[in-house]
């Protein structure tokens, strides 16, 4: 899974991917002009107790990678310029945005539209992505108009087709509707085929908030969560600064000053639960002596499927998968128990994975 920060300027989204993935990258007046790019581990309390059971050479858990995209330098309203060079390709190779929005107060680092107001700077990021869609499906009705020329009938009739598609995406997009929040026709499919969506991506919102301001944090995440609506979006509640000197700490440290300012669940573990809820991600396991690890794919993805997760040699060769649920094997203590107790499954290619299964894949190439 990729996710794409953004925000606008002194929102502290560099401050939020330094505390996600335990970075470094420079903040405020010393940060560069380009992406940072960083890895997160999932955490999964699961993995624990795994390891504990089956004391593996190694406990590898599912990642996160993270791009810290680069923002404008000013901001005056949303323009669709937000989104060009850089920030745009990268975009481009995202699973989702995270938008970071300032919640907290500081006289000393102006907010560059003149005062606070995170509902509604996430409403102009968000239109910001709507220009950048109706600019790139402008461009892709250019390349189609001049197509059309030299064509042949069956193709005029075809590249027609496509354009009123777009067209009409385009118009959708001028009333403020994402493209997230709509299920896309085979023929609507056909004509965006080579252009990627930005507001077709899940959109996650951060609100950074002050460490005044943590006691409400639950409260905040709702509001948010409600503003933002429920088409492939969510939102929660975090305090960047606080989580980024958190994550400097090792886990005793943290677990003891967390504890001490009642923050509660760190803001990685909401993120990526967030992240997993909207994407609608899920975690499979595999155990052994050598190795206990998490893989993420989609919900109720095949078998087979899952299997090419791990290489794509099992998934060609795929005979069947041995899984026990998470719950069970922790239970039994192992494999052989389990299989005693009637409680291991031999699953065919078609079996659609669930969020805990620990499962051994059986293959022939």
């Amino acid at each position: 899974m990729r996710i794409g920060i953004i925000g606008l300027p002194a929102s502290g989204k560099t401050t939020l991917f330094n505390a996600l993935t335990r970075g470094r990258a420079a903040t405020g007046f010393a940060a560069g002009r380009g992406a940072n790019l960083g890895v997160a581990h999932v955490p999964d309390n699961r993995l624990d107790a795994l390891t504990e059971l089956y004391k593996p050479q190694r406990t590898v858990p599912a990642e996160v990678t993270y791009v810290d995209l680069p923002g404008p330098s000013e901001y005056d309203g949303p323009k669709g310029g937000m989104f060009a060079g850089e920030a745009l390709t990268q975009l481009q190779t995202v699973d989702a945005v995270l938008v970071v929005v300032r919640g907290f107060e500081d006289a000393s680092v102006p907010h560059v539209k003149g005062g606070t107001d995170w509902r509604r700077d996430v409403s102009d990021i968000a239109f910001d992505l709507l220009f950048a869609d109706i600019a790139l499906l402008d461009r892709r009705i250019e390349r189609l108009t001049k197509d059309i020329k030299g064509a042949s009938q069956a193709d005029r009739v075809r590249i027609n087709n496509d354009i009123e598609s777009l067209r009409h995406l385009q118009s959708e997009l001028e009333e403020g509707t994402p493209l997230r929040a709509r299920e896309f026709t085979e023929q609507e499919r056909g004509a965006v085929r080579d252009t990627f969506l930005l507001s077709a991506l899940p959109f996650l919102v951060a609100v950074n908030i002050g460490e005044g301001d943590i006691p409400t944090s639950d409260q905040m995440s709702s509001e948010a969560s409600e503003a933002v609506g429920t088409q492939k979006s969510g939102a929660v509640a975090v305090c960047a600064s606080l989580e980024a000197e958190l994550a400097g700490m090792d886990a005793d440290e943290e677990a003891d000053f967390r504890e001490s300012m009642e923050a509660g669940e760190s803001g990685l573990s909401r993120i990526i639960n967030l992240s997993y809820q909207v994407l609608g991600l899920i975690s499979f396991l595999t155990v052994g002596e050598d190795e206990v690890r998490a893989w993420t794919v989609e919900r109720d993805t095949p078998a087979a499927v899952a299997a090419g997760r791990i290489h794509s040699d099992i998934e060609r060769g795929f005979i069947r998968g041995e899984v026990v649920a998470y719950d069970d094997l922790l239970k039994c203590g192992s494999q052989s128990e389990a299989r005693t107790q009637g409680l291991l499954r031999s699953e065919g290619r078609e079996y659609l994975m669930q969020d805990g299964d620990t499962v051994n894949f059986l293959f022939s190439v």
